[in-house]
């Protein structure tokens, strides 16, 4: 698998996918996610990026800092990899970001498979 870097200022738009991955597959995605430590949380939605010939899924990943993602992505990939060989789907574009930076409609699209659960500072022990 590869890197790809999109260029600055390069459109992405974002939406419900037209034909969602198959449950089993949403669900084998869902438990690598909750095996790589530092994920915030992830989402399934349609991504269209401007230049390209279709739309396709892909895994939004988000992650406290921007200094996790190469090792994250990295981590994710290589478990994603025996994870995928074993179904339908051979591969799936990743797409990292600061949590705080996802764009917005990466949420609005409803997408969501994960969230790590943020415990209120009184309720850390």
């Amino acid at each position: 698998m590869s890197d790809r870097e999109l260029k600055a200022g390069t459109n992405l738009y974002f939406g419900a996918p037209a034909k969602p991955l198959p449950d089993v597959t949403i669900k084998a995605i869902t438990q690598v996610v909750k095996r790589v430590p530092d994920i915030l949380e992830a989402h399934l939605p349609q991504c269209f990026i401007e230049g390209e010939k279709e739309a396709r899924q892909v895994l939004v990943v988000g992650v406290k800092s921007s200094d996790d993602i190469p090792r994250v992505g990295e981590t994710l990939m290589h478990k994603l990899a025996s994870t995928l060989s074993q179904g339908e789907l051979e591969f799936i574009d990743v797409m990292p970001f600061e949590s705080g930076l996802i764009p917005a409609g990466v949420r609005k699209a409803g997408c969501q498979i994960f969230s790590s659960e943020t415990k209120p500072w009184w309720k850390i022990w």
